[in-house]
């Protein structure tokens, strides 16, 4: 499934779930979150930079101005993969492929943290129940 973002497109939230999915890609290949400081430095290698509210922008699917293509190449080279599914989607690069079951059992953590800390003192069965809910959405959307 393609979702295409690029100026012009509205699909704001598209874009953010293929940036959150690399930071969990980047997550699960060294086994720490992916930090803005990574990115930063990352970026300044290649003489481009990204101030905190425009990455925040595009982690977020929030509106507004979409950083220079040269950024989107950047961001791109950071995570491996190439411009064109950052912007546009399409099928996982085979890298991403490989790893989609640990992403999915990270992602499933931070729910399950999540709702322990949240729903623990509700019922004993409520996180079990949320869990269960929440497990048709965990296929990863390029």
């Amino acid at each position: 499934m393609t979702e295409p973002t690029a100026r012009g497109d509205h699909s704001r939230a598209a874009l953010a779930r293929r940036i959150q999915l690399l930071q969990d890609f980047a997550e699960v290949m060294t086994g720490a979150p992916f930090s803005y400081a990574e990115l930063i430095g990352a970026l300044s290698v290649r003489d481009l930079s990204l101030r905190p509210s425009e990455w925040s922008q595009l982690v977020g699917g929030a509106s507004g101005e979409l950083p220079p293509g040269e950024v989107f190449a950047g961001l791109a080279g950071v995570f491996g993969v190439s411009a064109s599914f950052l912007l546009e989607g399409g099928a996982l690069p085979p890298a991403l492929e490989a790893v989609t079951g640990p992403i999915l059992s990270l992602r499933a953590n931070r729910i399950r943290e999540l709702a322990d800390r949240h729903l623990v003192d509700l019922a004993p069965n409520v996180l079990d129940d949320v869990i269960a809910a929440l497990a048709p959405l965990a296929p990863l959307r390029s």
